[in-house]
């Protein structure tokens, strides 16, 4: 089948706004964190999509998705052609240039054909079926957070798709949305995920404790000090 026009062309200046040519620099990640408005719009993860503009004109959008705290995945790139499908790339920031993230998702900048099965909706690169619009990000958000410990998905062993599905859907019956293998392996998320968020904000409570106790300290000497001085000054004046 003939490839679209339109996509091919979306997906040259997507590749040329990241790697930049000789007159222009390429995307970096403080660029990318300035356009989403990081840190000021959140801790994110955080969206923008791209104005019309040259280039973009045989696709319906251009969007990147910026995750900060991610250890793995820094941006999604979502470019939605004619005909409402998405093509989702995965990247990597390290420290010098785009890469592709260990995990093994799909990062060339280049289009392939991507439709989805019905009933299958996609969020930040996984995907969710036997759920509402709003049961599905709101799961998708606990997964970001490190609070869905024992959920259980689906697995694709080519592509590292996870599909996560609802108490209704059985999952024998699932394929991957990405390369339709029906082999998909049985998995659920570490418990121990679940108690990372927790974990964090602990710490921090420790670390703002210590801290208030080390004002608390030095407010101390410093009250003694001023009282020291004080009393030297009096003896001095008397």
């Amino acid at each position: 089948m003939r490839q679209d026009p339109g996509l091919e062309q979306a997906f040259r200046k997507v590749r040329l706004m990241l790697e930049g040519d000789e007159r222009t620099p390429g995307l970096t990640r403080q660029d990318l964190e300035r356009m989403v408005g990081y840190p000021e719009r959140g801790q994110g993860p955080l969206s923008y999509t791209l104005p019309p503009q040259e280039g973009f004109e045989g696709v319906r959008a251009v969007r990147f998705f910026y995750y900060p705290k991610d250890p793995e995945v820094t941006l999604i790139i979502e470019i939605e052609d004619n005909q409402g499908r998405r093509h989702l790339r995965h990247l990597k920031w390290n420290g010098l240039a785009w890469i592709s993230p260990p995990s093994g998702l799909k990062s060339e900048l280049v289009p392939t054909r991507e439709v989805l099965p019905e009933g299958y909706v996609e969020i930040g690169g996984d995907y969710f079926v036997g759920f509402s619009s709003e049961e599905a990000h709101e799961l998708a958000e606990r997964i970001y957070l490190g609070e869905a410990g024992g959920q259980k998905y689906l697995l694709c062993p080519q592509d590292s798709t996870r599909i996560f599905y609802g108490p209704s859907v059985a999952p024998a019956g699932l394929i991957c949305p990405i390369c339709g293998n029906t082999s998909l392996l049985f998995k659920a998320i570490p418990i121990e995920a679940s108690r990372r968020a927790q974990d964090e904000f602990q710490t921090a409570e420790v670390k703002i404790e210590a801290k208030l106790e080390e004002l608390v300290e030095q407010n101390r000497e410093l009250s003694e000090r001023l009282s020291e001085l004080i009393n030297l000054l009096k003896r001095s004046l008397g």
